[in-house]
């Protein structure tokens, strides 16, 4: 045990610490079965710490796995589940008049919209983790705004490795001062009434109202503008362009704020950030498929690839790409079905005026996507798929230490819609995984 491991930490481990440094390289789903071995490993399986350390030392889940998320009722709740080629588990969350904010450390939170004209001077939120079926009710107390037309909730939320704090960050829409804040708060158990500090403002653009976190305690943001030129009718019709993507750094509260590729702005998609080889991705529709930019550690856009699809159908849209290990990588367009590509093809031509590759499928699968009647009322949230999502047994409580901000303790979730949940799996099993493992394993047979 290092002279750094005391406190809390010292009391987890202790004799133990050979048996953490071995359960941090298991797969998560071998390390979770662990806890029922006795009360100190439960103790070790579910701390902070071990999460921490096992998302940087242990392999990733089982490729491919894909975490998606729904709306039911018109919006009154979510059900939230993530499948892999051996698991699947789902979570049901009432979430009335909420949105997708981010997903941090097997957390996942959805939040509220709180209006300064309707004298609401905080943002609410539930917190859930699917991996235990425990959630809890966030509730952050903020100064009253000095302009009443304002909007305020929580977009995201990361730790910080270094300070080992969990930081919620805020958007706050100032519609008479035309002005859009990024707000960052930290959830220390001292936030109740907290100042928070403004890290990010911009006059005439928005920030996206979801987020993507990585492990190295960044969270990243698209950046939008609107504009509205005059249509065909004489109309004004709402049009808006990607500028850039703001890189938040958890612990150093430091925001960067980072251009899209040159030329590329009324193209790139204000829809979802990707995330590849373990870096956050943009991309656009481009005629028969897709260019993708990975963002480096530095910030420097690097051009990856061009999946090229075989469907000349107008509106097959780019619904998603997730790694499945040693290269390949599964994309999905919304009409002509799943893809497979190896990003290792030495054989891949230039991709003409875009740059990098164009790759073409090594294997490829057609999917009928039917809507059943049973799902009236139900679409998928935005963005549908959490790229960034990776199951732990940490409790949302821990997020705070001080209970006074949740609204009661953690609680087993109920899953009160059983029928609808075992759909919304066999849905994306039959969408994306099905398709996926189908693919690997004609690969591997060729």
């Amino acid at each position: 045990m290092t002279s750094e491991e005391t406190g809390d930490e010292a009391i987890v481990f202790g004799d133990e610490f050979v048996a953490d440094e071995i359960l941090a390289r298991l797969p998560a789903r071998c390390a979770a079965r662990c806890t029922v071995l006795s009360k100190r490993f439960r103790q070790l399986l579910t701390s902070q710490h071990f999460w921490v350390r096992h998302h940087r030392l242990g392999p990733p889940p089982e490729p491919p796995h894909v975490a998606r998320l729904y709306r039911y009722d018109f919006g009154m709740g979510f059900e939230f589940h993530v499948v892999g080629p051996a698991f699947a588990m789902k979570h049901t969350v009432d979430a009335e008049r909420c949105s997708y904010a981010g997903t941090c450390n097997g957390r996942v939170l959805v939040s509220s919209v709180s209006s300064g004209d309707q004298g609401q001077f905080s943002v609410e939120g539930v917190v859930f983790n699917p991996a235990t079926r425990e959630e809890a009710r966030l509730s952050l107390s903020l100064p009253e705004p000095q302009n009443k037309d304002v909007e305020r909730s929580i977009m995201g939320f990361g730790y910080g490795p270094s300070t080992k704090v969990y930081k919620a960050l805020i958007r706050e829409l100032d519609f008479d001062g035309e002005c859009t804040r990024l707000m960052v708060v930290s959830l220390d158990g001292n936030n109740n009434g907290q100042e928070p500090r403004t890290v990010f403002s911009c006059e005439d653009d928005m920030l996206c109202r979801h987020s993507l976190h990585t492990g190295d305690g960044k969270v990243y943001f698209l950046i939008f503008t609107m504009y509205y030129p005059i249509g065909e009718e004489g109309w004004h019709v709402e049009n808006w362009e990607t500028t850039s993507v703001l890189a938040f750094d958890v612990d150093d509260e430091a925001a960067t704020s980072i251009a899209v590729p040159q030329g590329q702005r009324k193209h790139i998609s204000d829809f979802m950030l990707l995330e590849l080889h373990g870096r956050p991705c943009i991309y656009k529709q481009n005629g028969q498929g897709a260019v993708i930019w990975l963002l480096t550690t530095d910030h420097r856009w690097e051009q990856l690839y061009i999946l090229a699809n075989e469907s000349s159908q107008q509106g097959d849209y780019f619904a998603g790409a997730w790694d499945c290990g040693g290269g390949l990588v599964l994309a999905v367009f919304k009409l002509s079905g799943a893809y497979l590509y190896n990003l290792h093809d030495e054989a891949a031509a230039e991709g003409d005026n875009e740059g990098g590759k164009r790759l073409a499928a090594v294997r490829s699968m057609p999917i009928e996507y039917k809507w059943p009647e049973q799902f009236k009322g139900i679409w998928f949230a935005e963005p549908s798929s959490l790229f960034d999502y990776r199951p732990t047994l940490i409790s949302p409580a821990s997020i705070i230490s001080d209970g006074a901000n949740l609204s009661g303790r953690p609680r087993e979730c109920v899953v009160r819609k059983q029928e609808l949940g075992d759909m919304f799996l066999e849905m994306t099993q039959k969408w994306v995984l099905g398709p996926a493992m189908q693919m690997l394993t004609n690969l591997q047979e060729a």
